[in-house]
C-alpha cells in the first residue's frame, strides 16, 4: 500500500486484530495503553511516533517501523510496518523476534521449540486475518512482484538459485522477480526443505537464505551444509531483519539487511554470480 494511501484506520484495525489474537483473555494494561494512544492519534505522524524505527546512522535501504505488542506467552513479538522490495509500498507483518541462540544442550530447549512453533502459528493467523480484512500484507507484496516480473526487461541472466523464506508469499515473490531475469529458481520455505533440495538437485549457484526461520534457522542450515563435504563451498547470500553476530555465520558470501529494495537484491546476485 502506498504511504499516501495508508490511513490511521488501517493501523488501528491491524493492532486491534493483533491484540484479539495474541491475548485471548484480553490485553494487559501496557497494550491497552498503546491501543488508547493509537486511537487518540490524529494523524500518521503521531502514529509513527508510537513506533520504533531505524536511526539515520544505521544506513537502512527501506523504512521499517515496529511496535512491540508481544503475546500472552512471549513479550517480544512485534507488529511491523515496512517498505519492502518496491519503493514506497508498505506492508504489515508480524516479527516473532524469537531467533535467539538456544541450543539442544540448554535447559528448557523443548519448551523453547514449542514457543517458537506457537509464535509461528500465531503470526500466520494474524497475517491471514489482516489479508481477509484487505489490509496490506505480504500477499500484496507477492502480487506486486509477479506484476513486476511480467513487465521485466533487461539482460537475461543464467544460474540456478534457491530462494528460502518461511513466508511463502515473500519467497514466491522473490522467485518471480529472479525468474523474470532469466534465472532458474527453486524455492524452499524452511531449513529442512533446503537440505532436501540439495540432496535432490545438488549444489546451486547461489542460495538466498533467510536467517530467522522457526523450525531450522539459517544458521543451523549453514552448519549442516558445511558439515557435508558436498556442500562445504555452497555460496549463500544471507538475509536478516535482525542484528546478528556475523561470527555465527562466517562462511556466507554476503549479507542483506531486510527489508531491502529489489534493485539491491538483483545487484547483489549479479555481483556474486559475476553477471556482466
Amino acid at each position: 500500500m502506498r504511504l499516501q494511501t495508508l490511513t490511521i484506520s488501517h493501523v488501528r484495525r491491524a493492532v486491534e486484530m493483533y491484540l484479539d489474537a495474541a491475548f485471548p483473555f484480553g490485553p494487559p494494561d501496557a497494550q491497552r495503553s498503546q491501543l488508547r494512544a493509537l486511537r487518540n492519534a490524529e494523524n500518521l505522524r503521531q502514529v509513527r511516533s508510537l513506533f520504533e524505527s531505524p536511526r539515520a546512522a544505521e544506513n537502512v535501504s527501506c523504512r521499517r517501523f515496529t511496535l512491540r505488542l508481544g503475546n500472552h506467552k512471549y513479550p517480544f513479538m512485534k507488529f511491523v510496518i515496512q517498505e519492502y522490495l518496491v519503493a514506497g509500498e508498505y506492508f504489515f507483518s508480524v516479527d516473532t523476534h524469537d531467533e535467539l541462540k538456544v541450543t539442544p544442550d540448554m535447559a528448557d530447549y523443548a519448551q523453547w521449540l514449542e514457543l517458537r512453533r506457537y509464535n509461528a502459528e500465531l503470526k500466520e493467523s494474524i497475517e491471514t486475518s489482516w489479508a481477509s480484512a484487505k489490509l496490506p500484507t505480504h500477499e500484496d507484496l507477492r502480487a506486486l512482484m509477479e506484476e513486476d516480473a511480467a513487465l521485466a526487461g533487461g539482460p537475461c541472466r543464467n544460474g540456478r538459485l534457491l530462494v528460502v523464506d518461511d513466508e511463502d508469499d515473500v519467497a514466491e515473490g522473490l522467485a518471480a522477480v529472479l525468474r523474470a531475469r532469466g534465472f532458474d529458481v527453486d524455492v524452499a520455505f524452511d531449513g529442512g526443505q533446503v537440505l532436501q533440495r540439495l540432496e535432490e538437485k545438488g549444489s546451486f549457484d547461489l542460495i538466498v537464505l533467510d536467517f530467522a526461520m522457526p523450525t531450522m534457522t539459517g544458521e543451523e542450515v549453514i552448519c549442516r551444509m558445511r558439515a557435508d563435504e558436498r556442500f562445504r563451498e555452497q555460496p549463500v547470500l544471507m538475509a536478516t531483519a535482525s542484528d546478528i553476530d556475523l561470527a555465527r555465520v562466517p562462511t556466507c558470501a554476503a549479507y542483506l539487511r531486510k527489508p531491502y529494495p529489489k534493485e539491491m537484491l538483483l545487484a547483489m546476485v549479479d555481483q556474486l554470480l559475476g553477471c556482466e
